[in-house]
């Protein structure tokens, strides 16, 4: 019988819930199973609800779905809000010190902290979080073993007392949990061949920056953008990267263009409200044709909107923002496989063609762990694309060029004087008033296009190639609507997934062929006009039948689409 199951670990801030979650979540996935995990959470420090959902099954997962089959109660807010979303099968486990009242209808288990780790009220903690996980795994019949090698690995630093009180709560728990009755076992499941990784967007995007020669980050903390910037910062000691953390995004993007243009391989990042501040800075980077990767971590706006919550809002104005014809590249990951490979390629478009890439995420990418294989995360190239040589007189920074990309030396490694100029220039970077020399210069920056759009694909497939009806989607969007497509075809009606990574310069001509065929051409997004709906048209002249569109806040799930998808014809 295949294995689908949906854990809710909820609480208010401060409580313990991702403590639970991760340990639980790294010894299903040791013990073989296949796991994601996501996260909600509201803006604020301490208080106010959060809830983790831990979905294992055995075969890979790519996203998160609705119902509940287990809750995990960490306060009486968790099951008053949750209890009906529970399963058929479902199963509460809760902390009898917080919550009192229990659905009598719904079978449950109540964890004392004083049982699990008796005289110790000021341990309370401890007990339940390493209670309920080891509550979780009894109820399941899955080994105690790597979940108590979790355990010694996380707290072997704090001392041997700290990891006995969390080894004697876990095991009290497990010998609850296993005493219980439940209609699902794991006992089948055993151990993969090899290692696997639990690795959300954002962990993998740092991997895939480092390793595709970042050199220099600098930034301003703004939720969701700021996991990102906080995992480069824990490895920039190994990898040399020097971390700015800046006054305000203003500072951060030209720190960022000032590093880049010395030579560094650089990265800054924000979310919608801080990019608000960077446009400006965007436009000087086009100008002076300064490498840059730019992260928009996007959020449901205006202003500061939901600033902990999930959106695809941020599209057209990342396409448009700047000044003018303003040239730049646009990538969004929807797994972390993706991310990982797309930072390391936006630095070498970056250099490549000497301008700004950004990079497209959100809350439900950035904080979504994935169950991957190590063989989905190969070297990645680096390629800086500098000039070399000898010096020949004098150096023309921004010499017109067929392909829109000039010759680029760093100041300071040539005898050439190297000049830049925020105004429009001449070839050799010194300002002109020139209205000829404005339309040549102008062409060539974006001749640039043209020629990148040649090197850019970024189209996953899935489902049926040959259904009339097709899915369209973007981002971190891949996995609800591929689980979608899969749920359509198991159904018996065909289906196809068309996810698009690589958004601008749009690869017109690889995605319409992708399309060719279709009868009925469905985009699925999260905002409220269809922006790559748009795109699509006014560079394809394709356009959609019919438009999949969530804009709450919360991320998309196979059940929505599906719910949504009802009333095509």
């Amino acid at each position: 019988m295949s294995i689908d199951l949906n854990i809710l670990i909820g609480g208010a801030a401060g409580q313990g819930v991702h403590s639970i979650t991760l340990p639980l979540a790294k010894a299903l996935m040791r013990q073989g199973c296949w796991v994601l995990t996501s996260q909600s959470y509201q803006s604020r420090i301490r208080g106010g609800h959060l809830f983790n959902q831990v979905r294992l099954s055995d075969r890979r997962l790519v996203s998160s779905r609705e119902g509940v089959d287990l809750l995990l109660a960490l306060n009486q807010e968790t099951v008053t809000m949750h209890q009906g979303e529970l399963s058929p099968r479902g199963f509460i486990i809760y902390d009898a010190a917080e919550v009192k009242e229990v659905p009598a209808s719904v079978p449950s288990l109540g964890l004392s902290p004083e049982s699990l780790l008796p005289g110790a009220k000021e341990r309370a903690e401890i007990a339940v979080n390493a209670g309920a996980c080891g509550a979780v795994l009894g109820l399941l019949q899955a080994p105690l073993d790597s979940m108590l090698a979790l355990l010694q690995e996380s707290f072997g630093d704090k001392g041997a007392e700290v990891v006995e009180w969390n080894v004697q709560a876990a095991t009290k728990g497990y010998e609850a949990g296993a005493a219980q009755k439940y209609g699902l076992s794991l006992s089948g499941i055993s151990p993969p061949p090899e290692p696997r990784l639990l690795i959300s967007g954002h962990e993998a995007m740092a991997l895939g920056a480092l390793g595709g020669g970042l050199q220099f980050i600098s930034g301003y903390p703004m939720t969701p953008w700021t996991s990102l910037f906080n995992a480069i910062a824990q490895r920039s000691g190994r990898y040399n990267v020097l971390v700015e953390q800046a006054e305000d995004e203003i500072a951060a993007i030209n720190l960022a263009i000032g590093a880049s243009y010395t030579g560094a391989r650089s990265l800054t990042g924000t979310s919608g409200g801080g990019f608000c501040l960077m446009t400006e800075g965007l436009g000087l980077a086009s100008m002076t044709e300064t490498p840059l990767v730019i992260v928009n971590s996007m959020r449901p706006g205006p202003s500061t909107g939901l600033p902990t919550r999930t959106s695809q809002g941020d599209l057209a104005f990342v396409l448009y923002a700047s000044q003018d014809d303003s040239p730049r590249a646009v990538l969004a990951p929807g797994t972390p496989a993706q991310g990982y490979a797309l930072a390391a390629k936006a630095l070498n478009l970056a250099d490549r063609y000497q301008l700004p890439v950004f990079l497209l995420t959100d809350q439900y990418f950035a904080d979504t762990q994935f169950t991957h294989l190590p063989g989905e995360f190969p070297e990645v190239e680096v390629d800086r694309a500098l000039a070399g040589g000898p010096g020949s007189g004098t150096y023309e920074r921004y010499a017109y060029t067929e392909n829109g990309i000039s010759p680029r030396r760093l100041p300071g490694f040539g005898p050439e004087l190297v000049v830049a100029d925020s105004d429009e220039h001449t070839p050799d970077g010194h300002l002109t008033e020139d209205l000829q020399v404005r339309i040549k210069m102008h062409d060539k920056r974006l001749r640039k296009l043209k020629t990148m759009v040649q090197e850019l694909g970024g189209i996953t497939t899935s489902g049926d190639p040959a259904a009339p009806l097709t899915l369209v989607c973007w981002g971190s969007s891949q996995g609800p609507v591929q689980e979608a497509v899969e749920r359509l075809q198991a159904g018996g009606t065909p289906a196809r997934m068309v996810h698009l990574s690589e958004l601008w310069p749009l690869p017109a001509g690889a995605v319409t062929a992708a399309l060719e065929g279709t009868k009925k051409l469905v985009v699925a997004e999260m905002n409220a006009n269809g922006q790559l709906n748009r795109l699509l048209r006014q560079e394809t002249g394709l356009q959609a039948d019919h438009l999949v569109l969530k804009y709450d806040g919360a991320p998309f799930t196979p059940e929505y689409i599906l719910r949504e998808l009802s009333n095509v014809a």
